[in-house]
């Protein structure tokens, strides 16, 4: 889980570290708050910088978001492959864990994945994402997805079930779905049942999840 900015007397960063300390920053608290309100004035603050080296290096507070969320995102999706491929020998328990990782990195960031999920809406950002980080958001996402692939048509392979493209691409997007759906509904706290009130069922809803993803990718 992020950790909230230290407070009291920074050290002053050297220029050439000054960006990469800038994002790291603004990643931290768009993690836990996200960025719609997001200012970097007191980031900036707390890390001993001038304002102006936001728009020195990022155009100002909209490009310093963008660049922290597509950072975010690719240290999101290596948490992903991380989990799967110290899972153990069992290709079902590889992509299961890839099903767990993302619904716990998903409840520990909300702010940025609902930054990341429902950019337009939360990001607070009002112009068009630079190419380039549209390009890494991209090229991340498509990896991701490679990856999960990869894990279902192994799941498969290994109970010796149909492995064949057309099965392993759509089961693939159906465990992508369902698991989004859930982790941004747990990281949420859903607005209409927030009433209910019942937290010892999420453990049971994720066990259940992970045995419909099981059932279906192995049938």
């Amino acid at each position: 889980m992020t950790q909230p900015l230290e407070s009291g007397p920074k050290k002053v960063l050297a220029h050439n570290d000054a960006r990469e300390a800038l994002i790291a920053a603004t990643l931290a608290v768009i993690s836990s708050d996200g960025s719609a309100s997001f200012q970097p004035n007191e980031t900036c603050r707390e890390l001993g910088l001038s304002r102006s080296l936001v728009n020195f290096h990022f155009g100002g507070r909209e490009g310093l978001i963008a660049e922290a969320m597509a950072v975010g995102y690719e240290q999101y999706v290596a948490e992903l492959r991380r989990a799967a491929e110290t899972a153990g020998d069992d290709p079902v328990d590889c992509l299961l864990a890839w099903v767990d990782r993302q619904i716990e990195w998903t409840i520990d960031n909300p702010g940025l994945a609902a930054v990341l999920n429902f950019q337009r809406e939360a990001s607070g950002i009002r112009s068009e994402l630079h190419p380039s980080v549209t390009a890494r958001l991209e090229a991340a996402g498509t990896g991701n997805f490679a990856l999960l692939v990869e894990l279902v048509g192994a799941a498969r392979a290994s109970r010796g079930i149909d492995s064949s493209s057309n099965a392993v691409g759509l089961d693939s997007a159906i465990v992508g779905w369902l698991t989004l759906g859930m982790s941004v509904w747990l990281a949420g706290r859903h607005g209409p049942t927030r009433s209910l009130n019942r937290p010892e069922l999420v453990e049971l809803a994720r066990l259940q999840v992970r045995q419909v993803i099981a059932d279906m990718v192995l049938s």
